[in-house]
């Protein structure tokens, strides 16, 4: 499987995993109509956030790694922004789960700093070597 394959795999992930927790009705009833209904449950859904995040960032941290620049902050940018957006969305998420209500916020400040990342880590600007 190639390295895009798995990266944008788990961005889609990442977006229905979130979109469930956020608790849109669009995506809450396909899943319940395909049969998938058990995964609608925060027990379920966080750790699978947590976990689809993380190995996101591993992809990317690793992608940003094999290339012949990588000694460089500018290479490195987009794993740094994906990290901080990923940090962000699960902090919001814990804080959404907990009742608070600026997590919902958080979460869609962190996902938008978090798929800006893996934007600029394969469509941006190439990196300067």
């Amino acid at each position: 499987m190639k390295e895009n394959t798995k990266q944008i795999s788990t961005l889609i992930g990442t977006a229905i995993t979130a979109a469930c927790c956020l608790g849109l009705p669009v995506v809450i009833s396909a899943l319940t109509a395909i049969g998938l209904g058990f995964l609608i449950h925060e027990a379920i859904l966080v750790p699978m956030f947590m976990g689809l995040i993380g190995f996101n960032l591993w992809m990317l941290n690793r992608s940003s790694w094999q290339q012949e620049c990588c000694a460089t902050d500018e290479a490195m940018t987009p794993f740094k922004l994906a990290a901080i957006g990923g940090g962000v969305s699960i902090f919001g998420l814990l804080l959404s789960v907990s009742g608070i209500g600026l997590g919902t916020l958080l979460i869609y400040i962190g996902l938008g700093m978090f798929f800006l990342g893996n934007y600029r880590a394969y469509k941006g600007k190439p990196h300067a070597c």
